[in-house]
């Protein structure tokens, strides 16, 4: 039967019998057998309940899904999430996530986050370590995808991804590709990609890189002016059609967006661009005149993201050039963030591409012609300068640049450091899918070899990422793929 329960009632089970408590909002709990679970409050700022005994199954809805505390001899768990298994044994008290994120604290006021597909143990001496659960595992959810984050953002970026790859069909001009591969550490990865067209005038490159351990993923983004084709191996004429072209561009890039996260952290790089404007470059011509079509503007801006950056999302780099047809100017911006960790200008200058003067002669921040408003807050430029008028912050670091597995190897790194201390890492490599990095000494070792078998792999490392990092391949064959080649051989069985 059923019957209402009130705050500081428990509920008993005995053997062979369950209960199930039903809320207004639609959340329930399913409390198994050999349970003591007791309603300790229920209005409207908080939900609390106490497990003295057995396991229960949470599914919370509505309002109760993040005010909810549960209580056990060891541990409080506050819900964030929806649904969670909560067991008590003794002293022992085991919670596992199906799918949410749950705050956890033990009796010393030490505090862990699960999130789902994760299982924690609280004991008399306290948390252990979440481990995450195997996904075939009964108590993970179907629906559940995989690695979800503290950071709601991400985790809830995450989730969107995977279920709109999920409910997806692919339509014509995409193509979806799958394969396992070795990355340039050694470790195994299944790696998959989705091309995607969500309109005519822009294509999304998808790549998922699933290791034993850890789950990351990005997104390439292109968007342009006009129409372009199914096969995109027409796209790099397009975009070099719009930069220094005699003729008038029919089409031009419009932003680029490189994203990469590993769930927790992310990096994004967004460059927009404005349409071609035709400028005189003489001064790169001996004096005579030589009109070439070029944007009008190019923005770039790095954004991080994640518990450790400040904010949880800071912009760390800015660059702004635009074209002012009035002045005959180009006009470049430089902005990182300084010794507080705030975005601020580190430098600007002005050029005249018209004048041999200008090009010939440019040094250091590069204005020579009258009217120019320049100045270079750069630490070179302070110590070659010093004095008064000039803003006394110190500016980062020149990027670190290394190849460190060889010259002749295509692995790239390169490492910045900011005014406040932060770091920026990337290397980049082209791995083959044995693991072996392109040797451009061996004749072949190639880019082109067959099968297109290089994949590149984008490792990205912050001081502000905790200790973690950011790990992506993609397979650029599938940049190539024409519209009558919608699916690959080797489809993907990836499943969160």
């Amino acid at each position: 039967g059923e019957e209402a329960i009130d705050a500081g009632m428990e509920v008993r089970t005995h053997r062979g019998a369950t209960a199930q408590l039903k809320f207004e909002d639609g959340s329930v709990v399913q409390i198994n057998s050999y349970s003591i679970f007791a309603v300790d409050k229920t209005d409207a700022r908080e939900a609390s309940f106490s497990l003295k005994l057995g396991k229960i199954r949470a599914a919370f809805a509505g309002l109760l899904s993040s005010r909810v505390r549960i209580r056990t001899p060891t541990a409080v768990c506050a819900v964030r999430g929806t649904v969670f298994d909560v067991g008590v044994d003794g002293n022992d008290t085991q919670v596992t996530m199906a799918e949410g994120v749950l705050e956890v604290k033990d009796n010393k006021g030490r505090q862990a986050v699960v999130t789902s597909e994760e299982t924690i143990k609280i004991g008399e001496n306290g948390l252990e370590k979440p481990r995450l659960l195997a996904l075939n595992d009964p108590r993970a959810l179907p629906a559940v995808r995989p690695y979800q984050v503290r950071q709601e953002t991400a985790r809830d970026t995450t989730r969107r991804m995977l279920e709109d790859l999920r409910n997806r069909e692919l339509k014509a001009g995409e193509a979806q590709l799958g394969k396992d591969v070795v990355d340039a550490f050694g470790r195994r990865v299944r790696l998959e990609e989705y091309l995607l067209r969500p309109d005519t005038k822009s294509f999304e490159v998808l790549f998922l890189s699933k290791r034993s351990d850890r789950f990351d993923w990005g997104h390439l983004i292109e968007q342009f002016q006009a129409p372009i084709p199914d096969d995109l191996s027409q796209i790099p004429q397009i975009v070099a059609s719009a930069m220094f072209a005699a003729d008038r561009p029919t089409n031009w890039l419009k932003s680029m967006e490189f994203y990469a996260t590993n769930t927790v952290d992310s990096e994004r790089e967004l460059i927009t661009m404005g349409a071609p404007a035709q400028i005189d470059f003489a001064g790169y011509n001996g004096g005579a005149a030589k009109l070439l079509w070029y944007p009008s503007f190019i923005d770039f801006r790095q954004t991080l993201a994640g518990p450790g950056v400040p904010g949880g999302s800071r912009d760390q780099f800015f660059q702004h050039q635009d074209w002012n047809s009035g002045t005959g100017l180009f006009t470049w911006r430089q902005s990182v963030v300084n010794n507080v960790g705030v975005l601020s200008l580190l430098d600007q200058f002005q050029l005249a591409p018209g004048s041999v003067f200008d090009v010939k002669n440019v040094t250091g921040p590069g204005c020579n012609l009258g009217g120019e408003i320049c100045f270079d807050n750069s630490p070179l430029a302070l110590n070659a300068f010093g004095g008064p008028g000039l803003p006394m912050f110190a500016g980062m670091e020149a990027p670190a640049v290394g190849y460190p597995s060889g010259a002749n190897k295509a692995d790239l790194f390169q490492q910045t450091t900011y005014a406040d201390g932060s770091t920026v890492a990337v290397e980049k490599f082209l791995v083959a899918n044995d693991g072996k990095i392109l040797d451009f000494s061996n004749p072949t070792s190639s880019i082109f070899a067959a099968g297109n078998d290089y994949n590149l792999e984008i490792n990205i490392k912050s001081s502000l990422f905790q200790g973690r990092d950011i790990d992506v391949m993609i397979a650029p064959q599938i940049l190539s793929t024409k519209a009558s080649s919608v699916k690959t051989p080797d489809q993907p069985t990836f499943n969160p």
